[in-house]
């Protein structure tokens, strides 16, 4: 068996980037749809937003730009997080800082005025009470808080190894797709807000790079990047997959699983913004060819209007953004059957979906995404776990560690009472993955 390798310790004093995720595993944890990093890419300057929260309870969806300081901050922050507000259409803001100022209540009192909420948090001790008076935190707790920080760690460090290797290998095409491919998923779309027009744009980035794992797995042998090839090779993907080694594609399944979220997430918003008579988030458009669209549905795929036409019926459905969230980058993709009925109540908790729901937030992905084998495999009884294809082994660590601190009172992954020969061993290669990625 695999020796249980332990976790990296996630610092006392975060700053910068690392407060940033802080603050972002708060409003996580408390149930929020959360995009991070956005970036507009100007002529002469890059434009970065660090946090945008969508509330699914409330319909429409509510979204509300949050600028976090861990340094030095003034009127100029306040003014400038206004313009981006203005630019974006969201009348709410809030701006998070770790420092104060001496006439705190003079700057709360003048942003407010510009419709933000100004928060600071002198002591990390009291981040959830000074959070409490503007997020609902009622369903989270410390431990939610930590492992969303692990995982946005486990993704800052996949994206800066992708950025590293695209300047290491200026020839290996993978790197500058993938690279590409990330940004249009997660920026690109975010400056357009008619979803219509978000929709063109993924499908348009989706279109560009297909089968991008597979495209990947043979460059990897030194085949031609740009094949048209169906399936990542075997050898590449038992390293991936069986193996839990480094390879690009524990980048590859993180950014292709990315792109279906943001994909997911537009159609349920069109959904919900189209019911709320938003015409200007779901009114028709042209496309690049100048033809209009009357709506969302003249542009997707038969089977992917089919898909959402369904889930769309479930009375849960508007709730399925966070639980994907949820499920892929905290749950790691799987769920151990020997608790299984204390995982969905578990996922049911956090992401607002009803016990009996659950199952068809798991459908959805498959309603929309639809795989003739399907998107879960289930290894028992070598090991006792339904796991979702293709989820990229980091992230599936970060579930292994979850499961350790969920179900065990020493946090040990060894003190897990599970069945299957195998069941144990795999939790431990996936999490120790999990470390090497947090210490590269």
């Amino acid at each position: 068996m695999a020796e249980h390798r332990l976790g990296a310790r996630l610092p006392e004093l975060p700053k910068d980037k690392e407060f940033e995720e802080y603050i972002s595993a708060y409003f996580q944890a408390s149930g929020y749809y959360i995009e991070r990093n956005v970036i507009e890419r100007a002529p002469k300057e890059v434009l970065e937003l660090d946090i945008i929260s969508t509330d699914y309870s409330v319909t429409p969806p509510e979204v509300r730009l949050l600028e976090v300081k861990s340094g030095a901050w003034g009127f100029a922050d306040l003014f400038k997080q206004r313009g981006w507000m203005d630019y974006l259409n969201v009348s709410r803001g809030m701006l998070i800082a770790s420092g104060g100022k001496d006439d705190v209540d003079f700057f709360a009192e003048k942003a407010a005025r510009l419709g933000i909420n100004l928060l600071v948090i002198s002591s990390l001790s009291e981040s959830k009470k000074v959070l409490a008076e503007f997020i609902e935190t009622g369903a989270m707790d410390d431990l939610d808080v930590s492992v969303w920080r692990f995982s946005y760690w486990v993704e800052r460090n996949l994206l800066r190894r992708l950025k590293d290797q695209k300047k290491i290998y200026p020839d290996m095409k993978r790197y500058k797709a993938l690279d590409k491919y990330y940004f249009e998923v997660t920026s690109g779309i975010f400056f357009t807000e008619n979803i219509v027009q978000k929709a063109d744009r993924l499908y348009s980035a989706f279109q560009e790079f297909p089968r991008i794992s597979a495209k990947c797995g043979h460059e990897i042998l030194g085949d031609d990047f740009d094949g048209d090839y169906k399936t990542v090779p075997k050898s590449v993907f038992e390293d991936t997959r069986y193996r839990c080694l480094y390879t690009d594609l524990q980048i590859s399944t993180f950014v292709e699983h990315r792109a279906r979220l943001a994909i997911l997430k537009n159609a349920v918003d069109y959904k919900l913004y189209r019911n709320a008579g938003a015409e200007n988030k779901t009114g028709s458009v042209s496309d690049r060819l100048g033809l209009s669209f009357v709506s969302l549905f003249e542009l997707l795929p038969t089977s992917f209007q089919e898909g959402l036409e369904s889930i769309s019926k479930d009375e849960y459905f508007h709730r399925y953004p966070v639980f994907w969230q949820w499920f892929l980058w905290v749950f790691g993709g799987f769920i151990l059957k020997d608790y299984e009925e204390k995982e969905y109540e578990i996922l049911s908790r956090k992401t607002g979906v009803p016990v009996d729901e659950v199952p068809n937030a798991l459908d959805a992905y498959q309603a929309l995404f639809p795989r003739d084998d399907g998107w879960f495999d289930d290894l028992s009884p070598g090991s006792n776990v339904k796991v979702m294809k293709l989820c990229p082994v980091p992230f599936m660590g970060v579930g292994a560690h979850y499961r350790a601190l969920l179900h065990t009172q020493s946090g040990e992954l060894p003190a897990l009472e599970v069945s299957g020969e195998y069941t144990l061993n795999d939790l431990i290669k996936w999490n120790n993955l999990g470390v090497t990625v947090l210490q590269g």
